[in-house]
């Protein structure tokens, strides 16, 4: 197409000069030929108009090919175009102060044709390629981009940053957080009969709706496992109130599973279960790298979500004691533990 083609702009306040010019190009198979009369003009085109190259006149009345230059140079959407002065003024620090202002060459009149053609030719090509290199560069910033976002879907900020500015080895020991685990209750059963894309899209709906809830909330979500989710509060950046906010949190899940039975071909059930305590989180594996978190606290959050009940929330001592009164309590309940040990429950209710 005509418009794919590089357009010359010859400026120059001269007629005769304009058609010696565009009768050069025209024989060497140039077919986007503009040409201004005056400064004034060039600079309208050039706003209307993409142009490869600019043969510009420094001497003309209403304003003078340097001040065009400028103009040209000044402004960043244009100031990779191209510009070869043509001048009957040689004198040396006049071309300096052009050169100075970005122009790409400089050529006395009379030119050479032979010259100015090599000229046009070279001018032409390192605008080829300063344009090929702003489009690499532009889909390197957009990798970039999705890099950064498929960073940011797998790693909370923090550990993402800390990752690009060199770290390696990322381990962290927080003496405080709330760990939360979820359940579908009976999800073998209640899945037995169903599709691959039926069970998939089942649990991406309703996994969906608890990642909303925890990034609302500031609690980093750490995994799914099958129909088991993960998430804990007060990690990578500590807050005094997780178990609280965790709690909120727990609560909520439950209430968003409700909601979303009448749109599910199947009704769920989740259990949810509570610990909090001292946990060690970090960056696990360089192949499919994921932030995990460990710990005997994560293993007392994994006993409470198995020992708790359908669309109910089960919070250990630990995390119940940092309450207060702001919620409604059923316990003492008596959990085992794998080791044997006995810990003490409470099922946690939102206040009426």
């Amino acid at each position: 197409m005509a418009t794919d083609l590089p357009g010359i702009l010859i400026v120059d306040d001269n007629e005769d000069n304009r058609y010696t010019l565009q009768l050069l190009l025209e024989t060497d198979g140039h077919e986007r030929i503009a040409s201004a009369a005056s400064g004034s003009e060039a600079i309208a085109l050039i706003e209307k108009e993409k142009f490869s190259l600019v043969l510009l006149d420094l001497m003309m009345p209403d304003m003078n090919g340097d001040e065009v230059l400028r103009l040209i140079k000044s402004d960043p959407d244009k100031r990779d175009i191209p510009v070869v002065m043509i001048s009957a003024d040689t004198d040396a620090e006049k071309v300096s102060q052009c050169i100075e202002l970005g122009a790409d060459d400089y050529l006395p009149k009379p030119f050479n044709p032979s010259i100015l053609r090599a000229r046009i030719g070279a001018a032409l090509r390192r605008h080829s390629l300063r344009a090929l290199e702003n489009e690499y560069l532009g889909k390197i910033e957009n990798e970039k981009r999705h890099s950064e976002k498929l960073l940011r879907n797998v790693l909370p900020a923090e550990i993402a940053t800390r990752l690009r500015n060199g770290e390696s080895n990322i381990a962290d020991h927080f003496d405080d957080a709330t760990v939360i685990f979820a359940d579908v209750v009976g999800f073998g059963k209640i899945t037995a009969r169903m599709k691959a894309f039926e069970i998939v899209a089942c649990l991406n709906q309703l996994f969906s709706e608890f990642d909303k809830l925890a990034e609302d909330a500031g609690i980093e979500k750490i995994k799914t496992i099958g129909d088991n989710y993960m998430a804990v509060c007060g990690l990578p950046t500590p807050r005094p109130n997780h178990a609280r906010l965790a709690t909120k949190f727990a609560l909520d899940m439950v209430a968003a599973t409700a909601r979303l039975r009448s749109r599910l071909p199947v009704p769920f059930s989740i259990r949810v279960g509570l610990h909090s305590g001292p946990v060690m989180a970090g960056v696990i594996g360089t192949r499919k790298f994921a932030y995990d978190v460990w710990g005997d606290t994560v293993n007392i959050a994994a006993r409470m979500e198995a020992a708790g009940a359908p669309n109910r929330v089960l919070a250990s001592a630990a995390t119940v004691k940092a309450l207060g009164n702001d919620y409604n309590l059923d316990g003492p309940h008596k959990i085992e533990n794998k080791e044997g040990r006995v810990l003490e429950a409470f099922f946690v209710a939102q206040r009426s």
